[in-house]
């Protein structure tokens, strides 16, 4: 699939779509809290650092091709931006969600995109999460991919199909783990254990009985 958006577009755009949905009263967003949020140390991987001028030189860019608006509200002292991406793909709310959390942390499990897209669409199941992600990845271009499961991995991650190439990341010092996330890891570990238990009693088992014979 040819990239449709650069990482720095795609941060933009999942900003944009994650404050329309959680923060209604602030949105339209102006150049100044998109760099805010595009930068925001939480719910992002990688943190960044892009400045005013990247910023402003991508919302352009995607005004281009349709997928933000100028907005032009009579109380407006500054220009503000709006997204017009998930019009202009037809996606559904709980669509929308997936890929915004796609666009702004990276590929992720089933289970983790439930959980963290849970602020914009409360999902009834982690079913309902992958019949979704599988009716995204059955269009034509399809707009995610199932990656290979890892080894000892719960779940095979998801990962968005609008771009190719990795975001600057910044020095800023990231924020520790939350609880979930904490939880989830300790879970992954305890399954790669638990498969390497299963691993060396069957070679036990194989030993026991060429000494037998």
């Amino acid at each position: 699939m040819q990239a449709v958006l650069d990482p720095v577009e795609a941060r933009i755009i999942g900003t944009m779509i994650e404050k329309r949905i959680t923060v209604p009263d602030t949105y339209p967003l102006t150049i100044n809290s998109l760099v805010n949020g595009c930068n925001q140390m939480n719910n992002r991987a990688p943190v960044t650092s892009l400045s005013e001028s990247e910023v402003s030189s991508a919302v352009e860019r995607l005004r281009d091709r349709g997928f933000t608006s100028l907005y032009t509200g009579a109380a407006t002292r500054v220009p503000k931006y709006s997204e017009s991406f998930v019009e202009r793909l037809g996606l559904q709310r709980s669509e929308a969600a997936l890929l915004c959390e796609l666009m702004l942390r990276g590929a992720q499990m089933p289970g983790e995109l439930r959980s963290r897209a849970e602020r914009m669409h409360a999902f009834a199941d982690l079913n309902e999460v992958e019949s979704t992600l599988i009716a995204m990845a059955a269009l034509t271009p399809p707009l995610v991919l199932q990656l290979p499961r890892e080894a000892g991995a719960r779940a095979a991650k998801w990962q968005h199909m609008l771009f190719g190439g990795e975001l600057p990341a910044s020095d800023a010092p990231s924020l520790p783990p939350s609880k979930s996330e904490r939880e989830s890891a300790l879970a992954d570990r305890v399954a790669a254990l638990e498969a390497k238990v299963i691993e060396l009693d069957d070679a036990l088992t194989a030993l026991r009985i060429q000494l037998g014979a």
